[in-house]
């Protein structure tokens, strides 16, 4: 079903949707794997397309955490929201809408897979203030792309940028772990980011 829509929401308006295929398992565990979800409280996910990180979020959320979406495509949201869960709320809104939604230094997390290379340049820099402003002085942004052109354009926006290559994916993707505070030490430098699955 996820897989179905994609293509149909892709068919219509491919920079919007940025992705060709729902992300792979060993994606979505690496993205998912930099977050302490024993910790985070409060997490943002933007652009959760069919939901397939929202998912697995929503399994490793703590019973007092809180998910937020913001999502454009309405079909993707409507779709969100047949997720049944207390912590989920879903916002047919553009991510330049975070700062307004959500208040100054309160998220621990905010995930994203939106296609940064494809969107105006001053939306992506409204987008990452947007980012900026709403995580807290230990917060992370976990962003996955399929190139490594975006790493110049985060290292404008946040002190620490890691990232890490994920090859089973379609297409294979680079996920970039970006912060303002001291990298954890399970992350890795840029220099030893092609880490292949061997399963």
């Amino acid at each position: 079903m996820s897989t179905t829509l994609l293509l149909k929401e892709l068919a219509k308006n491919w920079r919007e949707i940025g992705a060709v295929a729902p992300s792979s398992v060993f994606l979505t565990e690496k993205m998912l794997s930099v977050i302490d979800f024993a910790s985070a409280c409060t997490v943002v996910e933007l652009g959760a397309g069919t939901g397939v990180m929202t998912r697995e979020m929503l399994k490793r959320l703590s019973s007092k955490g809180t998910l937020t979406v913001f999502e454009l495509n309405k079909n993707f949201c409507n779709a969100l929201r047949k997720e049944k869960d207390a912590r989920l709320s879903v916002h047919c809104l553009s991510a330049e809408k975070l700062h307004a939604m959500l208040p100054e230094s309160s998220v621990d997390v905010v995930l994203s897979g939106l296609p940064l290379l494809v969107l105006p340049k001053e939306r992506v820099r409204s987008i990452l203030e947007a980012i900026q402003k709403t995580l807290s002085p230990k917060g992370v942004f976990v962003q996955f792309q399929y190139s490594l052109a975006s790493r110049k354009l985060l290292l404008r926006h946040f002190q620490t940028v890691d990232v890490y290559f994920v090859s089973r994916n379609i297409p294979p993707a680079f996920v970039y772990v970006c912060s303002s505070g001291t990298p954890s030490r399970k992350r890795r430098s840029f220099h030893n980011i092609f880490e292949r699955q061997n399963t």
